[in-house]
């Protein structure tokens, strides 16, 4: 896990729960990845609302005509403009990549959707105008509460709007009494909006942050359980496969040769006397001779069909697949050249307390007849002899790999 970026999204976290409504950001970049991850939600919701108010604009007109009620042309003119944006924001939304501009054109079309509406109301008498007024709160309900606009730029917004149609009232010789309760109303319906507003994107970069400690304490999970899975299947000192997993990779790499009808080669790795090495020397010589071993056979593992472990102590197993005569003879004989130029060997003390290196090799030739979910026990059946080889057996192994 980024530990860093995972305590900055926590250190986010707690800032945005004691964050004011007007305070509702986070840090440059963690602010453009909360934009981009909610770019389709705001997409959807300032369509759906475009088209939905201008909607509501047409079927007003069509009312109108059949209630038999007109109004003055500019208002009419007014009417149309206002669809004429709506439609416009929708385009511009549908099409454009970075959406720069969307908070803006929400606002500016609230705005003129007001006035359309205040329009009306100083052209129709009460109750219609009443009815109209009612209708400012729908469009604040629309712009802060369902596109769910940020705090700042919502709030600045109803200011205006409430600004406009305190004055559209106060122009039109309303009453005080009847001002005062449609002031009422409209500022009841304007704070209302704001407050869902502020919770909707509180809880939504709330979640957003969540969501990203959600995702990176998985992603920390799947790291973990491949790490422990590795360490499993290793020998911790050599880092070769240890013998479980061996075994199992085995069945894998024998089926694979067994259907493309290749040769494998087995080969045993046996450091002799290794007990004693460690007497003399402590268990770091044994380790570090081990790992001199698997750096050598490492070396040889050309294929990825080819595997190699630790068995046990000091012994070793390698299986060379979907290799030609010569290509294991090749790779013996710089096996062999590797193991004898490891240093600690060419000492005195150490080769007069027999402690050597022995290497066994079996070729596996594909059985037509063979069951190989039987490979397994075949392989390591024929591994075991092979780290037990006599000194004439041993002077056999060393002609055939000097050859």
């Amino acid at each position: 896990m980024e530990n860093r970026k995972y305590y900055q999204v926590v250190d986010e976290l707690a800032s945005l729960r004691k964050a004011s409504p007007f305070n509702l950001r986070f840090t440059q970049l963690m602010e453009y990845e909360f934009e981009q991850s909610n770019g389709l939600w705001y997409r959807d919701a300032i369509r759906v609302a475009t088209l939905f108010a201008a909607a509501l604009l047409g079927g007003a007109h069509i009312v109108q005509w059949l209630s038999g009620l007109s109004v003055p042309p500019y208002v009419e003119l007014g009417r149309l403009g206002s669809i004429g944006m709506l439609i416009a924001t929708y385009v511009y939304v549908a099409r454009s990549k970075r959406l720069i501009y969307q908070h803006l054109l929400v606002n500016l079309n609230a705005l003129v959707a007001t006035l359309v509406i205040l329009s009306f109301c100083l052209s129709y008498p009460a109750p219609f105008k009443h009815i109209f007024y009612t209708a400012i709160v729908f469009v604040q309900i629309f712009v802060f509460a369902l596109i769910r606009m940020p705090f700042v730029s919502a709030f600045f917004g109803a200011l205006v709007i409430l600004a406009v149609s305190n004055a559209a009232i106060y122009y039109s010789g309303t009453p005080a009494a009847e001002w005062f309760f449609l002031t009422f109303f409209l500022v009841a319906g304007g704070v209302l909006s704001l407050v869902i507003c502020y919770r909707m994107e509180r809880d939504a970069r709330e979640s957003h942050l969540q969501s990203m400690l959600v995702s990176m304490e998985r992603d920390q999970l799947k790291l973990q359980n491949a790490q422990l899975k590795e360490r499993l299947s290793e020998d911790p000192v050599t880092h070769l496969l240890n013998r479980r997993t061996f075994e199992n990779a085995v069945l894998e790499k024998w089926n694979r040769a067994f259907h493309n009808r290749k040769e494998s080669a087995l080969v045993a790795i046996s450091v002799e006397s290794l007990k004693q090495l460690n007497q003399m020397r402590g268990s770091e010589a044994g380790d570090d001779l081990l790992k001199s071993v698997a750096r050598q056979i490492k070396k040889i593992l050309f294929e990825s069909d080819d595997v190699a472990a630790r068995i046990s102590g000091g012994r070793f197993c390698v299986l060379l697949s979907n290799a030609s005569t010569s290509e294991i003879s090749r790779r013996m004989k710089r096996l062999r050249k590797g193991l004898l130029s490891i240093s600690v060997l060419q000492e005195d003390d150490i080769s007069n307390a027999g402690i050597r290196i022995s290497v066994a090799t079996n070729v596996l030739v594909p059985d037509a007849e063979g069951d190989s979910r039987d490979a397994i026990v075949r392989v390591m059946r024929d591994v075991e002899p092979m780290f037990f080889v006599d000194n004439e057996q041993d002077a056999d192994v060393e002609a055939l790999l000097a050859s």
